[in-house]
């Protein structure tokens, strides 16, 4: 079994790896730019005696210069990138999915992705698609679920069967929830800036050549071009060095996460496979893939040798998922609307992990407001407290907690899609009758605010061995139908969410002990947990999942 835990750890760690390369990326590269120029700044002189004398100062101007500027376009890419996924699908050229839409495969992309959050009992990620790339691929790109996306290129939402995107969404996922995604995001923006020299070498080279044609003295721009696209060059080699180090095992990690998602390694294999049938595969053409190929599910860039590659050869992926497979690729699945696989799938059982949204009977009205911009604030407004403000919503009367959370879960996307003025006036009706909800409810609001306000708004925190030891209790207390401390619970959330992942494995394993310690884990203990871990980011243990 997966341990997403474990995998957060790795992720950290990789972090490490990546501040090492790129130190040492970075030493590389200034050493280089300094030593051109030493001899053509006159760093370097000849003394008269057959020695040579080295000028300190012009050299520590050049590494101030060079060694400020990579740090300054990394700032800059970082504050870029701040705003989260959303920032990087439309920097690839991706299009925001309407929450609402009726484009039936758009549709069926989005029924794929609210199965996947509530499997795993997370609020559900805006979604993207890249229109104008035709091969398949996918990414998932944020720093947290408050600000996730899921992105998939034209060619993969058109030709792959419903059971294959389900398999590809829970890879994608499961970068999500292993943590991967704000090592991506600092990733692309140490990339911005080791690869600065190289951009900067290629923009002087085109433009002396322009100026020359104007100029009858001899233009040195060129060659300086030239010479800074050599030493550019480290940053391109460690560039890719970096990427394929922190990204080829994740790649194993998130595809076995998919299958435990999914119970279905076919489905995930049969991408694979989709992939590997067609000539250009997963490739994409957008002038920023560079930057970002390391998100992506497959290989985005053609790269001559192996070793810079982002991402494990297709062969082996295949492999590790169907050891039997014969080597052969199936013939390219052509875009087309629901297949005949596809029909013969709807009578065969789901998988465990997915059938979850089905099973929970949402009804068919609840589902279409939950997703619709304009309908959302208020069907949450009247979940959350319509019967205390006397507001009862008959559509609404009667659903059970799962049910409840569930809406929630699902209405999350449409609310930030929502008018300002809507969204604002649920947070504010929320937040003047939480102190008078019950714990469930309370909960759903904590649940939403945190998705939805800045994330100054719950900065304040306590102790570590007190926050854990509040959450244990408020477990303890709601058993025992005792009045839970929710000012207290609520800066102990504040705290757990910024734990490490193992620290964050320790406290679930507790509050399982806890719940479990009676012998009867109760419908109460059981919705707390549920809220818990939706508020700290960590997925609902499979016992919850009920």
């Amino acid at each position: 079994m997966v341990n997403f835990f474990e995998h957060q750890q790795q992720a950290r760690r990789n972090t490490g790896l990546l501040v090492l390369l790129f130190f040492l990326a970075f030493t590389l590269i200034v050493g280089g730019v300094t030593l051109v120029a030493a001899f053509i700044m006159g760093g370097v002189s000849d003394n008269g005696s057959g020695g040579y004398t080295l000028s300190l100062e012009p050299l520590l101007w050049v590494i101030t210069i060079v060694g400020g500027g990579i740090l300054v376009v990394m700032l800059i890419k970082w504050l870029e990138l701040k705003s989260g996924g959303r920032v990087v699908a439309e920097h690839l050229g991706g299009q925001l999915i309407p929450t609402n839409t009726t484009d039936p495969v758009e549709r069926r992309v989005l029924n794929v992705v609210e199965e996947m959050a509530i499997a795993a009992n997370m609020p559900v990620p805006d979604v993207y698609i890249l229109p104008n790339e035709g091969n398949i691929n996918a990414f998932a790109a944020g720093y947290d679920t408050r600000d996730a996306v899921i992105g998939l290129t034209r060619g993969a939402v058109e030709t792959f069967s419903r059971e294959q995107l389900q398999g590809v969404v829970a890879h994608e996922y499961s970068h999500i929830l292993n943590g991967d995604m704000r090592l991506n995001i600092r990733l692309i923006a140490a990339l911005a800036g080791i690869l600065a020299i190289a951009h900067l070498g290629r923009i002087l080279l085109y433009s002396g050549q322009g100026s020359s044609r104007s100029n009858n003295n001899r233009n040195a721009l060129p060659l300086v071009g030239i010479g800074l696209m050599i030493i550019g060059g480290i940053g391109v080699f460690f560039g890719n060095v970096i990427k394929s180090a922190v990204s080829r095992q994740r790649e194993y990690l998130a595809d076995a996460a998919a299958v435990q998602f999914t119970r279905n390694p076919d489905a995930l294999s049969g991408a694979l496979k989709q992939i590997g049938a067609r000539e250009y595969g997963s490739r994409v053409h957008h002038r920023n893939a560079d930057e970002a190929a390391h998100l992506f599910f497959g290989e985005a860039l053609k790269h001559w040798f192996g070793m810079m590659a982002t991402h494990p050869p297709l062969e082996k992926r295949i492999k590790r998922l169907e050891p039997n497979w014969n080597g052969h690729y199936p013939e390219p699945r052509k875009a087309r609307g629901r297949t005949e696989d596809e029909h013969q799938a709807k009578s065969r059982p789901r998988p465990e992990a997915l059938s979850k949204l089905a099973l929970l009977a949402l009804p068919a009205v609840l589902l279409e407001q939950v997703r619709s911009p304009e309908q959302a604030p208020r069907v949450v407004h009247d979940l959350v407290i319509g019967q205390l403000l006397q507001e009862p919503n008959a559509l609404l009367e009667g659903l059970k907690p799962a049910q409840q959370l569930a809406l929630v879960e699902l209405a999350v996307p449409a609310i930030r899609q929502a008018p300002e003025a809507a969204r604002l006036n649920l947070l504010k009706d929320l937040d003047a009758m939480a102190s008078s909800q019950d714990l469930f409810h309370w909960g759903l609001h904590q649940l939403l605010a945190r998705q939805l306000l800045p994330k100054s708004r719950y900065k304040a925190t306590i102790d570590n061995q007190q926050a854990f030891d509040q959450t244990v209790k408020a477990l303890e207390q709601t058993d025992a139908g005792q009045e839970v401390d929710r000012e207290n619970l609520s800066l102990a959330l504040n705290t757990c969410r910024g734990w490490a992942p193992l620290a964050k494995e320790k406290l679930i394993s507790q509050w399982l002990n806890t719940v479990r310690a009676d012998g009867v884990i109760s419908p109460a203990e059981r919705q707390l947990v549920a809220i818990l871990c939706a508020c700290i980011e960590v997925p609902l243990p499979d016992e919850m999942m009920q």
